[in-house]
């Protein structure tokens, strides 16, 4: 099971990602994941915030991916890419013997579909425009140059865009219309949808995965809402991790990783009181870090840089 660098966070776990011998998800080979907010479709274009990111991530590819535990960039559905020296072209080429769920193949002509389908002013998606700084944002063009070549085009340079890139909000998708007139997505992620209903979405392992099989077989994700319906859960044997969506009031096989999101107090610097650097200084030597990250539930804790670890741009104070 693959959690994007941008879910981290607290998380409560009875049976850990690995699943270690004599776990009693190895033994079923499934793991049962608790989350708030099962969402009835999945689509990349809303995996912006809450569950939907966490299972996106599972079912559909980006062309590049965040490295275990950071933002640094490695190869996904794009093995290599270039930028041109004006900043405004950049040329992804495709692996090769990828196919979707639905056992077409990837080519450029579906990844550019995928991204032109975002960039249409009518997307329902809040990626694109949260991600691109708007739709179409930094982005003119995305466009097939042959079978194995992308080619995006921006309206300006864009210095984040691999790093934007390999949120799982912008992955690629194959749409097609089913005999109801509806549209399906198809990924070709480690995992397919195998059954969706209300609360509830399950996924299987897909065989001849290009990145190689996933740790589990199969990932059961259900609603789970609160502190005591997870708890009842567990008790149950009917849960073995759950993501809450705050910290969580039992601290028992509770783990913690810190993520991207970043809080911070902005002073206007061109008006009064604050134009006046001692003044400034006053008002920072007054706040408690400890008290702060206790009035926030101990769910935040003190940067010793502007930027949290796992970050490309970090650099320690």
């Amino acid at each position: 099971m693959r959690v994007p660098a941008v879910l981290t966070a607290c998380v409560l776990v009875l049976a850990c990602l690995a699943c270690p011998a004599g776990s009693a998800a190895q033994g079923r080979k499934e793991l049962r994941v608790g989350i708030t907010g099962v969402p009835a479709a999945i689509d990349p274009a809303a995996a912006l915030e809450g569950a939907t990111p966490l299972i996106a991530r599972q079912v559909f590819d980006t062309l590049v991916a965040y490295r275990e535990g950071s933002t640094e960039i490695e190869p996904a559905l794009a093995t290599r890419w270039a930028v041109s020296r004006d900043g405004l072209v950049w040329t992804f080429t495709l692996r090769d013997g990828v196919r979707f769920h639905d056992a077409s193949p990837l080519t450029a002509g579906e990844v550019a579909a995928s991204f032109q389908r975002q960039l249409a002013a009518d997307a329902a998606g809040a990626a694109w425009a949260a991600l691109l700084r708007g739709r179409p944002g930094v982005v003119k063009e995305v466009r097939a140059v042959d079978a194995r070549t992308v080619q995006f085009t921006l309206v300006q340079p864009y210095a984040p865009l691999l790093t934007v890139l390999a949120h799982p909000g912008l992955a690629v998708a194959r749409a097609s219309t089913g005999l109801d007139g509806a549209t399906r997505l198809a990924g070709s992620g480690p995992y397919r949808i195998v059954d969706a209903t209300a609360g509830r979405i399950a996924v299987e392992a897909v065989p001849g995965y290009w990145g190689g099989p996933p740790r589990m077989e199969r990932i059961v994700f259900l609603e789970v809402a609160t502190d005591e319906n997870a708890e009842a859960e567990f008790d149950a044997r009917a849960l073995d991790i759950w993501f809450p969506p705050g910290p969580p009031r039992r601290t028992v096989g509770a783990l913690s990783s810190p993520g991207l999101r970043v809080g911070y107090l902005a002073f206007q610097t061109e008006k009064e009181p604050f134009s006046r650097k001692k003044i400034r200084h006053a008002v920072a030597a007054a706040l408690d870090p400890a008290v702060i990250g206790g009035a926030l539930d101990n769910a935040a804790v003190p940067l010793p840089s502007f930027l949290p670890a796992g970050v490309w741009a970090r650099r320690r104070a």
